[in-house]
C-alpha cells in the first residue's frame, strides 16, 4: 500500500500546479505563505464522493491544493484535467461547467477498462498489464483498481493548454485523436476498454485503497505521443475529426438514419445505466446519426424522448436534451463505427444487418490473408507479440532467431531487418551471451515483471501481517518502481524522439 504522502504526490503530479496552493478564503495556512504565492491565474477541478454522486453531478469544486488535500481521502472520483472555472447550479445541488470547451489544460489521458465483475477483473489483471504499455513505448504513470476494472493514467510531462482559434480548439482535437488512438491500441489487445468514455471527463481519484502502480518518472512526452499518433493514424482506416471511423456518408448509401443498425438500436428497450456503452452513449450515437441525416434538432429531441421513455431504466430528461445539443454542436460529423459496433454487440447481439463504412479517398490494404507478402509494421507487431507472450511475467526471455522464424514463418532477411528496426526505436533490447540463445526483452516485459515482483512482495508482507493482525486487508500493494537496470533497458540514448517519453527526469 502506498503511504498517504505518495498519494498526495500522485494527485499533485497529475494536476501540474494548475491550482492555487492555498484556499482563497478560510485558509488554515499562515498568512505569510499565502502572500508569497505568485498571483497567476489558476483553474478548478471537481470531486465527487461516490459513483452515484458523480452521475448526478453532485460534487465539490476545488481551486487549491490545500482544499484538495483536506477532502481527497473522502472522495472517489475527480476531474484530473483542469477547467478554467467551475461553479454550482442555482440551488448549489450540482456542479456546472465541466465540459470540454471549458478545459484550461489537459494533464493526462485516462483509459477505462471494465469487466463484468471483480472476479473477472482479478483473473485478467496480468492480461491488462500486458496490454497497457502502448506500442511497447508508453508506460502508464499510474494504475488504479476500480470496482470492476482499472483506470490507466498516462500523465503528460507538460500540460496541453487550450486556446480558442477561429472558434475551434485545435489542441483539444489533437488530444482527442491521441486519446482515441491509445484506446484503440489497447482495445485490440484486451477486451473491456471503454471506447465510449469521455476522453477528459471524470475518473477515479488515486487513493490508498485503489492505487496499485505509480511511478512519478513515467511521464508521457506530448510531442512523442503526437508523433506516434501520426504514425498510427497512417496504419488505420480513414477517421473523422475525433479519431473514429465514420459510418456511411456516401450518397449512394443515403442517410445514417436509413441504415439497419440505426433502426435496430432505436427499438432497444433494455439499455442499462452505467459507464461506457450504456444509455448516454446510445442516445448520443442516435442523435449524431440524425444530425448527419440533416434531421432538425427539435425532431431529434422528439424521437429520442420517445426512445428514452421506452427504456426500462430511462435517463433524466435534461441528459437527453444535452446529448442532442452536443450532437448538433458542429464538433462531430456523424455516428462513429467503434461506437455503433460496440452498441450493437452490447444491446443487439443478434444483429445481422449491414454496417456501411464511408467510401473515401483512401487506399485500403487487402486483408493480410489475401496478400502474398506482409507489411513491415505487421512483422514488427508479430515479433513483439511473440516475445511478450513467450516471456510471460519474466523480465527477459531466451529466444534464438531460428525459434522466431519457425514460430512466425518469417524469412531470415526480413527478421534481421525487423529486429534492427525494433532495436533502433528501443522497443526491443537483445543481449548476446556467447553461444547461448539471445536474451530478449521489451518494455512490456519489464513493466509486467516489475508489477508481478512488487505484488508478490506485497502479498508476502500482507500475509505476514495477517498472522499478527487478522483484520489486515489482503488487497494492498507495494509501490512498483523499475530498477535502474530496467530503466536503462527501456530508454536508450539512441532512441528516436517518440520513444524518449519514458526517460527519467534529471535534476
Amino acid at each position: 500500500m502506498y503511504d498517504f504522502k505518495t498519494i498526495q504526490d500522485a494527485q499533485r503530479l497529475v494536476l501540474h500546479d494548475s491550482l492555487h496552493t492555498y484556499k482563497v478564503k478560510n485558509s488554515s495556512s499562515n498568512i505569510a505563505g499565502q502572500v508569497m504565492e505568485t498571483p497567476t491565474k489558476k483553474g478548478a477541478i471537481a470531486l465527487f464522493s461516490s459513483k452515484d454522486s458523480m452521475q448526478k453531478a453532485h460534487g465539490v469544486v476545488i481551486t487549491s491544493f490545500e482544499g484538495l488535500e483536506a477532502i481527497a481521502d473522502r472522495m472517489t472520483h475527480w476531474t484530473p484535467n483542469t477547467f478554467n472555472w467551475l461553479g454550482y447550479t442555482q440551488n448549489r445541488g450540482s456542479v456546472r461547467g465541466h465540459r470540454e470547451a471549458n478545459l484550461a489544460q489537459i494533464n493526462t489521458l485516462v483509459v477505462d477498462i471494465d469487466f463484468a465483475d471483480a472476479q473477472e477483473r482479478d483473473a485478467r489483471e496480468r492480461e491488462v498489464l500486458g496490454a497497457v504499455t502502448v506500442a511497447d513505448l508508453f508506460i502508464p504513470t499510474m494504475i488504479l483498481r476500480t470496482a470492476k476494472g482499472f483506470h490507466i493514467y498516462y500523465v503528460f510531462d507538460q500540460p496541453m493548454f487550450l486556446r480558442k482559434k477561429r472558434g475551434q480548439f485545435p489542441v483539444l482535437k489533437a488530444a482527442q485523436k491521441m486519446s482515441s488512438f491509445v484506446r484503440q491500441w489497447i482495445q485490440q489487445r484486451v477486451t473491456g476498454v471503454d471506447v465510449g468514455c469521455n476522453n477528459f471527463g471524470i475518473f477515479r481519484i488515486p487513493r490508498q485503497d485503489n492505487l496499485i502502480f505509480f511511478d512519478a518518472n513515467m511521464l508521457i512526452q506530448v510531442s512523442a505521443l503526437m508523433k506516434w499518433s501520426q504514425y498510427y493514424a497512417a496504419q488505420v482506416p480513414v477517421t473523422d475529426q475525433m479519431g473514429d471511423q465514420v459510418i456511411s456518408l456516401s450518397s449512394d448509401e443515403g442517410r445514417q438514419v436509413d441504415q439497419a443498425w440505426f433502426k435496430a438500436l432505436l427499438k432497444v428497450t433494455t439499455v442499462k445505466s452505467g459507464h461506457g456503452l450504456a444509455r448516454h452513449n446510445t442516445v448520443m450515437t442516435l442523435a449524431l446519426a440524425m444530425y448527419q441525416s440533416k434531421i432538425s434538432q427539435q425532431r431529434a429531441r422528439d424521437v429520442l424522448d420517445v426512445f428514452n421513455s421506452n427504456l426500462h431504466d430511462p435517463l433524466v430528461d435534461r441528459e437527453v436534451v444535452q446529448c442532442v445539443r452536443d450532437a448538433y454542436s458542429g464538433d462531430y460529423r456523424g455516428a462513429a463505427l467503434s461506437y455503433v459496433q460496440g452498441l450493437l454487440d452490447q444491446w443487439v447481439p443478434n444483429f445481422s444487418g449491414k454496417v456501411v463504412v464511408r467510401i473515401g479517398w483512401h487506399k485500403f490494404a487487402k486483408p493480410r490473408a489475401e496478400r502474398q507478402y506482409s507489411h513491415a509494421n505487421e512483422w514488427r507487431n508479430d515479433v513483439l507479440a511473440l516475445i511478450n507472450r513467450m516471456g510471460g511475467s519474466a523480465a527477459s526471455v531466451a529466444m534464438s532467431t531460428r525459434q522466431i522464424q519457425a514460430e512466425l514463418g518469417i524469412s531470415p532477411a526480413s527478421l534481421n531487418r525487423v529486429m534492427k528496426q525494433l532495436q533502433a526505436t528501443s522497443q526491443l533490447k537483445r543481449v548476446q551471451r556467447g553461444n547461448q540463445p539471445t536474451l530478449l526483452t521489451t518494455v512490456t516485459m519489464l513493466f509486467k515483471s516489475a508489477m508481478v515482483r512488487r505484488q508478490a512482495q506485497s502479498q508476502a508482507w500482507t500475509g505476514y501481517l495477517t498472522t499478527l493482525m487478522p483484520t489486515v486487508s489482503t488487497n494492498s500493494y507495494e509501490p512498483t518502481v523499475l530498477t535502474s537496470t530496467e530503466m536503462q533497458a527501456v530508454s536508450g540514448d539512441s532512441a528516436p524522439p517518440w520513444v524518449m517519453e519514458t526517460r527519467r527526469r534529471t535534476g
